[in-house]
């Protein structure tokens, strides 16, 4: 690394610690003083979710006091304004949106793995995120995003270095011809690749960025145009393959296994994630060990394993890690944030009181339509921002490791029962006492099998991954409920122990989960309403304006005896 960019690099980092630290100057809990069981909530009466889909209204909302959280805040210029405003605080947090470069791994010249490794010296991460992102973004050398508790160490090492990129391209027998294109080893002078991208006016800063990726790919004789159109068309090219080079985001899970998906050979297929068409056996084996590891220990070491092979076979190049960033108004108190949580959070929707001690709706924006409430068939975030605060699971996540706790389980167990062809994984979950869905009838252990055998038996699509292979589903006493799954996997824990939990009442009603419309007065396909035991229960629904949800009377954080800290 030459001493300018290691420069960059430091100064990078250095504004990128300075950033956390300033933002998350706004979290009022610290680890070891913040226990979740001692937490009660919500505090507030209603929550309204404002439908502001323009970026420009929603900070003008913010800075009129209209607005108390504002979300997902990308644009730099925004976020620079909002800093300026006396009356709201920021926070800023590691987020697990990863930024790729899709490389076509069996076509002409990325097939070749000491190719990618120059395309990839050849990128200037640091500089990209410097004067696109103004360093609201993290540069990345790594398949999982630094936030990760699975991540690598080495995740944000730079590896931009031209002339280490000339001299792999050089070793493997590449020339460059007058205009400074590369020429194949055999003489052919290599095509104009088109580098795909979303158009300007749907993501202009992606565009941007492209151009720069375009750039640099350029400066060490990769001829490549930058080629924006229609997102849908773009992944369907991606999709069937039908590219040379092109770009992506993912917003990613906490655990390593979604590796598999995007890089294990089975998943080359259309439609599946692998899109750079990586094939490698060693690769294959590491996948394998890391999605059906039967305990921690295997999982850590698979995963480690696979990340390193990984980066010496770059079948896609890392560019960098989004932050998110949130501001909240200074007129609520008991705001939660730290450097892996934004302010806008399920801790600070719980614990938040008006300062002045005046009861009032929080508002918050909602940055798109609903438009689908229907747990089964709703997709998009903005549904599961709303759905997501009426249905619990049986566990939840830990704000400061990103590890498992309690959330409807009180406790749990894995595992690995049965010998030879029979061995597969055993998951015991035991349920909380006295907990009530929002109609305040029980929810018991039958409810979660009802729950899971409808997913399975329906094959619900959003959901079937998680639950296709349940072997069987017992509930005892009540209070304990006993998943076989088909062979081993230390992720069942989280695929099961994850699902949205329904009351079997309701889903014996539903007569097609595909139509079914909980807002429909007339309960054509099932009930009317949605009843889950999360802390919020929805109240009314106005399209394009908002989305008001109201305390959830029997939530188990409001019995007597809870208390917050202050």
């Amino acid at each position: 690394m030459n001493p300018i960019n290691k420069y960059f690099f430091v100064s990078i980092f250095c504004s990128v610690f300075l950033l956390l630290t300033a933002f998350s100057a706004t979290s009022v809990y610290a680890a070891g003083s913040f226990d979740p069981e001692k937490i009660h909530g919500p505090r507030i009466e209603k929550l309204c979710m404002v439908i502001i889909t323009n970026a420009d209204s929603q900070v003008l909302a913010a800075e009129k006091g209209e607005i108390d959280i504002i979300s997902d805040i990308t644009r730099p210029s925004d976020i620079d304004r909002l800093s300026m405003e006396r009356g709201l605080s920021m926070s800023l947090a590691r987020g697990f949106h990863a930024f790729f470069i899709l490389l076509n791994n069996k076509a002409r010249p990325w097939d070749d793995p000491d190719v990618r490794h120059a395309a990839a010296e050849a990128i200037d991460r640091n500089n990209m995120v410097r004067t696109i992102y103004s360093g609201y973004c993290e540069p990345i050398n790594s398949w999982l995003p630094p936030v990760s508790p699975w991540s690598l160490p080495d995740s944000t090492k730079n590896i931009y270095d031209k002339a280490s990129s000339k001299n792999r391209l050089r070793a493997k027998g590449y020339k460059w011809s007058l205009t400074g294109d590369l020429i194949y080893p055999d003489g052919t002078p290599m095509p104009r690749m088109k580098l795909l991208t979303p158009l300007a006016r749907v993501a202009p800063t992606t565009a941007e960025l492209a151009e720069q990726i375009a750039d640099s790919l350029r400066s060490v004789g990769f001829p490549v145009d930058v080629e924006p159109m229609d997102f849908s068309a773009m992944v369907g090219k991606l999709d069937r393959k039908e590219y040379s080079l092109g770009v992506i985001a993912w917003s990613m899970g906490r655990n390593p296994d979604s590796l598999y998906s995007f890089y294990h050979s089975s998943m080359d297929i259309p439609g599946g994630y692998n899109m750079t068409s990586i094939e490698d056996h060693s690769l294959d084996d590491d996948l394998l060990k890391l999605r059906y590891a039967k305990n921690r220990a295997e999982a850590e070491a698979a995963s480690e394993k696979s990340q390193r092979r990984l980066a010496e076979l770059m079948p896609s190049i890392p560019v960098y890690s989004r932050f998110s960033v949130s501001a909240v108004s200074k007129k609520w108190k008991n705001v939660f944030a730290n450097e892996k949580m934004t302010a806008d959070n399920i801790w600070t929707l719980l614990m938040a009181e008006p300062a002045d001690g005046k009861e009032r709706p929080l508002n918050m924006v909602l940055a798109e339509e609903p438009r689908n409430l229907n747990p089964f068939a709703a997709s998009s975030a903005y549904s599961w921002q709303i759905l997501g605060l009426i249905y619990e699971s049986l566990i939840g996540t830990d704000p400061f490791t990103l590890d498992d706790m309690p959330s409807l389980a009180e406790s749990w167990s894995v595992e690995t029962v049965g010998k030879g062809k029979n061995e597969h994984t055993k998951l015991t979950f035991r349920l909380r006492k006295n907990l009530r869905w929002s109609d305040g009838s029980p929810l018991t252990a039958e409810d979660l099998k009802t729950t899971f055998d409808f997913l399975r038996e329906k094959k619900v699509p959003r959901f079937f991954d998680s639950v296709k292979n349940i072997r069987s589903v017992r509930a005892e006493n009540g209070t304990q409920i006993i998943v076989d799954m088909e062979g081993t996997s230390y992720w069942y824990l989280d695929n099961i122990g994850g699902l949205p939990c329904m009351p079997a009442k309701v889903l014996k009603k539903v007569t097609d989960w595909q139509n079914w419309n909980p807002l429909d007065p007339k309960g054509k396909f099932g009930p009317h309403g949605l009843l889950g035991s999360g802390p919020f229960m929805l109240d009314e629904y106005k399209p394009g304006e908002f989305v008001m949800m109201k305390r959830n009377g029997h939530y188990r954080m409001l019995e007597t005896g809870k208390t917050g800290a202050k």
